[in-house]
């Protein structure tokens, strides 16, 4: 079995990039329940390329094709404004799309489809969390975003932070830092866990707070990254002594034996998800679609091939125990974390700007300080 990750922060960065590590195991093995056979049809998917691709086409559409006799075009990359364009010309050529952002917009009605949860059977229903199943999208995987360190500085053995309000420390644990840049969620979060937020109080979010925060941390960063890669690099170099990091890039570091570890407390964990276009011709078929791939069994082939979580939480029944443990909602590293909130992200401030426009404007401003 080849195990790939994911390189990027779909919907903002470059999607899935891979790097192959071998592995055993017979997940493709496994059968997906049986969804009643539909009128042959062709469905337009669109996600990301790369191993990406590669993963998903093993995992889930060949075996959704061959169990549905519905016959799947895949489209790369999915681009946010290209979606866009098709509804507002009415020239819709993609069915279903792996897009978080346009479901928890305010226009998103107009955008999307609403989910039909009606083609969904029981069981997924039942075993998928509360942040896969919203109005106008369908969880597909989520990653997450944690405190890693390079074993030079802080070996094992030695006492490492365990929150964000530590990672703030840096008399009791010093060393240069790196923290995400260019206004990502996940570092004003962990700005605001820093200075006291609990985590499951952080909305609305108080940027006064946040960045009054950052400006305690900021003459110890090294440099804010903004490419995946980077952190792994900063640390293997040791540049710097710990950062934030995605899970993927830094479990796949430390399985080639890099100078890496990380750890789950106070992670950030960010929910990718399927849209259906609004207006689609195939919507039934798309609806089939996005029921399927939440099925614990099509999110165990998936989840046994990338360093990211299942969002049916029955899939772990079928994922290899030592994979398992990997990935960001295994049992015993979920509750350790939280979700990400979009619907905060991009509801509309006061100003008319979403959350996240507004973030990126105050972003720029400070970082230029």
């Amino acid at each position: 079995m080849t195990y790939y990750f994911n390189s990027s922060r779909p919907t903002r960065r470059q999607m899935l990039k891979g790097m192959g590590a071998a592995a055993s195991g017979a997940a493709f093995a496994l059968g997906a329940p049986s969804i009643l056979r539909a009128q042959e049809s062709a469905l337009v998917v669109v996600s990301g390329g790369g191993s990406y691709e590669e993963a998903i086409r093993q995992a889930v559409l060949d075996p959704f094709q061959r169990e549905t006799g519905i016959k799947v075009t895949y489209v790369t990359p999915a681009e946010a404004a290209k979606f866009k364009a098709q509804v507002d010309s009415n020239n819709v050529q993609w069915d279903v799309v792996e897009l978080s952002d346009p479901a928890f917009r305010s226009d998103a009605a107009k955008y999307c489809e609403e989910i039909d949860y009606g083609a969904f059977d029981k069981e997924t229903l039942d075993n998928l969390v509360p942040e896969a199943k919203t109005k106008y999208a369908v969880g597909s995987y989520v990653y997450s975003t944690v405190m890693a360190f390079s074993t030079a500085e802080y070996p094992a053995d030695k006492p490492r932070p365990r929150s964000w309000a530590e990672f703030w420390d840096v008399s009791t644990f010093p060393g240069p830092r790196s923290l995400a840049g260019g206004g990502d969620f996940s570092t004003i979060e962990f700005a605001l866990l820093a200075a006291g937020v609990p985590k499951d109080k952080l909305h609305p979010i108080d940027l006064d707070k946040a960045f009054a925060s950052l400006d305690r941390i900021k003459p110890h960063i090294t440099k804010f990254w903004t490419v995946g890669a980077e952190p792994g690099q900063l640390l293997s170099d040791r540049q710097v002594a710990m950062s934030s990091a995605w899970n993927g890039r830094m479990q796949l570091l430390k399985d080639q034996g890099a100078g890496v570890d990380y750890q789950w407390d106070e992670g950030e964990l960010f929910p990718l998800h399927w849209v259906v276009t609004k207006g689609t011709k195939n919507r039934t078929a798309a609806m089939q679609f996005v029921a399927y791939q939440a099925t614990a069994q099509a999110q165990a082939r998936l989840n046994n091939l990338i360093f990211y979580g299942p969002l049916n939480r029955a899939a772990f029944k079928y994922i290899e125990p030592g994979v398992a443990a990997k990935l960001p909602t295994a049992p015993e590293n979920i509750d350790k974390q939280f979700f990400l909130d979009l619907a905060y992200w991009q509801a509309l401030s006061p100003s008319g700007k979403t959350n996240a426009e507004v973030l990126v404007d105050r972003w720029t401003k400070w970082v230029a300080r």
